[in-house]
């Protein structure tokens, strides 16, 4: 398969030539844009991007890997991070996240049969004043028990 990115993202992508003067300083937004771009970060898009930017593969796929919101496989519609650091932990999140998996049928980083859901575990979201808490694609919540948890993920359109 050929990977190319369409004609939106290929401008967004050179205005990063104006904001950055070099191409590892390009790596992360070229990540980032490529992952909304294919869904996913292949092993063809990781060679796409290391090409657009004059990198070796192996120095994109060394960041990619390192961040834990850049996926190197498919997810769901919602990927589902629960924080289980220590003060979530204290807050009962490592039940929160059992509670979801099973309420799901699903394995930690797995998605579910209809594509819609994939859950992991997060080491820290930043929010330990307000914990438990999660992150369902770019919207945090706070204060998170499993009846709140249920109610969150029904509203949710399919």
């Amino acid at each position: 398969m050929k990977v190319s990115f369409s004609p939106k993202a290929l401008k967004e992508f050179n205005s990063f030539e104006g904001l950055f003067d070099n191409p590892k300083s390009r790596l992360l937004p070229t990540l980032h844009l490529a992952q909304r771009e294919f869904g996913h970060l292949s092993t063809e898009v990781i060679d796409y991007v290391a090409a657009l930017l004059n990198l070796p593969s192996a120095k994109v796929m060394q960041v990619a890997s390192f961040y834990t919101m850049l996926h190197k496989k498919s997810v769901g519609k919602y990927e589902v991070t629960i924080c289980t650091n220590i003060t979530c932990a204290m807050m009962k999140s490592r039940e929160l996240l059992a509670h979801t998996l099973k309420k799901l049928n699903v394995k930690e980083k797995d998605m579910t049969q209809d594509k819609k859901f994939t859950i992991r575990r997060e080491e820290c979201l930043g929010a330990c004043d307000k914990a438990p808490a999660l992150r369902i694609n770019d919207t945090y919540y706070y204060n998170v028990t499993p009846e709140k948890l249920d109610k969150i993920l029904e509203s949710l359109p399919s």
